[in-house]
């Protein structure tokens, strides 16, 4: 219809719709149609966007998607059931890499907890948390003490105290934080039946 309106002016009616649509769901064929048209009528295109990614029936990203999927499944769970899921995060976590090398780290799996998982998780009532998912083979130099949530403080910049982790300015333990993040989406989306 945009092609056959005679006129710009009423093609861009249509084609704002369109445009719409196509970025919302991140349809490519949909905005380079509206480009052919724009070019029909000598008006200059619209810059691609960059790719995205793949998108669900609702435009969201897939991996949004993968996230709410997770903290949907996790939330459903018993609580002894979610401690069970994170302590056997946190075995393949120090398994697969060398990240987790001291007491301090345990930030990283506060922040991924509070802002992926349980939102109730906070500096009071960390410690109690973490002594509940720490593995029975943990190393003594690793395991979390009542002071440890203390430093918390002094690691994260007064600014970023209350933002997301992956929304910091300066997260000192950001590449961790994603770290278990992608091994609890695995063992969510992989072991849970």
């Amino acid at each position: 219809m945009a092609m056959n309106a005679g006129s710009f002016a009423v093609a861009e009616h249509y084609l704002c719709a369109l445009l719409a649509h196509g970025l919302m769901y991140g349809k490519q064929d949909i905005i380079n149609k509206v480009n052919e048209v724009r070019e029909q009528y000598q008006v200059l295109p619209f810059a691609k966007p960059e790719n995205q990614g793949p998108r669900d029936e609702y435009g969201r990203s897939r991996m949004e998607s993968v996230e709410i999927k997770v903290r949907k499944i996790y939330g459903q769970m018993a609580a002894e059931q979610q401690k069970d899921v994170l302590r056997s995060c946190l075995q393949l976590l120090r398994a697969q890499t060398d990240m987790f090398c001291h007491k301090n780290d345990w930030l990283s799996v506060m922040l991924v907890v509070r802002d992926r998982l349980d939102g109730n998780i906070n500096q009071n009532n960390f410690a109690d948390f973490a002594r509940g998912i720490t593995p029975a083979d943990w190393p003594e130099a690793l395991r979390i003490s009542d002071h440890t949530p203390k430093n918390f403080s002094r690691l994260l910049a007064p600014e970023d105290r209350m933002e997301a982790y992956y929304d910091m300015e300066e997260n000192p333990q950001a590449k961790l934080c994603d770290k278990f993040w992608e091994i609890i989406i695995q063992a969510v989306l992989t072991e849970i039946p």
